[in-house]
């Protein structure tokens, strides 16, 4: 470990200064990302998608279970993708407000029922590519050792650590705030390093009874810009989390926000992970 690394296991003005100038350049990043054409198109595309409830995904999974997205006829055309000839349709329910007047003779809605509609998976059309954030590779020998470390670091820690071919919304990693952490097998050791990282945030600033005082932008922000933080102590990069944190539309006034949960998470998992690699580099 450098000097500057080792010093993370105890958080001086110096150490705060650097964390601090960590997140203004992620800042920096994250403004970036959020107004590049890449990430807009992404976000209008998903847009068009149609939005779940829970008894329309209840019915889409009894019905195709293996859907990846859906949406209707005319949107999969207006994304410039044709339902092919054939396709079998998957039934929803969707709200058909009655309207009507007030006695005061504004107009309202009276009632709310339900007719039948119908969407279709992605494999049953056929057209153009669907737009895809880029998602940039982090691989070398270094990682390798370093993410088995990471892993018996958070074991020792009381937290499981396990690969998954799938994860649920196809995430890379998954923390369930009561000492579970998967991780989706297959992806670049750098990759698993961060991600791991960030899950173990997780665990450490949001456990399970806690979560629900934390909204989701604040949470990822939180566990993404310590794991940003943590990893630049570690030299490991993260060309992603920028992105990350655009589609949470994390801005830079919620990174201040945070700021202060930020400088502890990194100090706190620093002390935790320090040592160890430490150790490890010493034996």
């Amino acid at each position: 470990m450098t000097a500057e690394t080792t010093t993370h296991a105890n958080p001086t003005a110096a150490h705060l200064a650097k964390i601090d100038e960590w997140m203004q350049r992620l800042a920096d990043e994250t403004d970036q990302a959020a107004q590049g054409a890449e990430l807009t198109r992404y976000l209008t595309t998903l847009s068009r998608f149609y939005t779940y409830s829970a008894h329309n995904c209840a019915l889409i999974a009894m019905q195709r279970p293996d859907a990846t997205r859906v949406a209707g006829y005319r949107a999969w055309q207006a994304l410039g993708r044709q339902v092919k000839k054939g396709a079998k349709g998957i039934a929803i329910l969707c709200p058909a407000p009655i309207k009507g007047k007030t006695e005061q003779g504004d107009d309202a809605v009276i009632a709310l029922r339900f007719r039948t509609g119908w969407v279709f998976d992605q494999a049953d059309t056929d057209g153009a590519d669907l737009p895809a954030l880029t998602v940039h590779a982090v691989a070398g020998d270094r990682y390798d050792a370093l993410l088995r470390q990471l892993i018996e670091i958070a074991e020792r820690g009381g937290l499981s650590v396990t690969f998954k071919p799938r994860l649920i919304q196809n995430a890379n990693g998954v923390s369930y705030g009561d000492g579970r952490i998967e991780l989706k097998e297959g992806n670049p050791a750098g990759n698993l390093c961060k991600t791991l990282i960030h899950e173990m945030c997780h665990e450490r600033m949001h456990r399970a009874e806690e979560r629900r005082t934390f909204t989701t932008q604040q949470a990822e922000c939180q566990a993404e810009a310590v794991a940003y933080g943590v990893c630049a102590a570690l030299a490991i990069p993260c060309p992603n989390t920028p992105t990350y944190l655009a589609l949470y539309k994390v801005s830079r006034a919620t990174l201040a926000a945070n700021l202060n949960a930020i400088r502890a998470g990194v100090a706190a998992l620093m002390e935790e992970i320090a040592p160890a690699l430490d150790a490890a580099r010493a034996a």
